[in-house]
């Protein structure tokens, strides 16, 4: 197996790597193993190893580069590139076929690039719970989660009940004469309006996907939960109001 040092000789580069951008040379590395060796490989044992890899003659490992491994290798399981191994305990792994189809940091980099979704862009819940779904590609899945986030929090801040869901949920949370949720600083129009695009983006954007199978590509989930987020961000406000 290479060893990380190998690719990135300095400590200081593993740690203040980004953890997506630290992910992918950690692949490299396990991919780099023997056909015997990549289905076992052990979160604990790598870690220490590489961590020892930088320390300096006679010392331990360093503890900030252990960190900063474990917390890759998180992300390679939420995003679907390794995976527990099934017939051993949780501190062993082995590779998706998707985590076998990107061999190197160079590969997963242009994936993301062209797939990307920046965290910036999206609210903590989205992040947390649907960007790993689109790294997986998973983006059907990806996109009824993010709108039913959107469908939750509207609820939620509107305190209504469950007997609305969707449409209805948004017409009633953004009516503009009395909806929990609606500006009453703001003209009729844009209540409306308002009204309308929440009412307009579950009907569209959830609704199909939790009634067929429904083919979406990366750069229209992407748009859609972008689109979700800002949503989302318009709810919380009203909420704080």
């Amino acid at each position: 197996m290479t060893p990380l040092r190998a690719l990135i000789p300095e400590a200081t580069a593993v740690v203040g790597m980004l953890t997506s951008d630290l992910a992918g040379y950690i692949l490299e590395v396990l991919m780099s193993a023997g056909p015997m060796e990549r289905g076992v490989w052990n979160r604990r044992n790598f870690c220490m190893q590489t961590s020892g890899e930088y320390a300096p003659p006679g010392q331990g490992g360093d503890q900030s580069v252990g960190v900063a491994c474990s917390s890759a290798w998180a992300w390679l399981e939420a995003n679907g590139l390794i995976a527990r191994h099934p017939e051993q305990d949780n501190e062993w792994y082995l590779p998706t076929r998707r985590g076998e189809a990107l061999r190197s940091h160079q590969e997963l980099h242009q994936v993301m690039t062209s797939e990307r979704l920046p965290e910036s862009f999206l609210q903590p819940e989205l992040l947390q719970n649907v960007r790993p779904l689109f790294f997986q590609a998973r983006f059907e899945t990806a996109v009824f989660e993010a709108f039913k986030t959107l469908e939750v929090a509207i609820r939620t801040a509107a305190g209504l009940g469950h007997d609305l869901v969707g449409v209805q949920l948004a017409s009633r949370a953004f009516n503009p004469d009395d909806g929990p949720l609606t500006d009453t600083g703001a003209e009729k129009g844009e209540k409306v309006a308002l009204m309308n695009l929440m009412t307009g983006a579950l009907g569209s954007y959830k609704n199909p996907a939790s009634h067929r199978r429904v083919e979406i590509e990366a750069n229209e989930a992407r748009d859609m939960i972008i689109l979700a987020s800002h949503l989302l961000n318009i709810v919380e406000s009203r909420r704080l109001k």
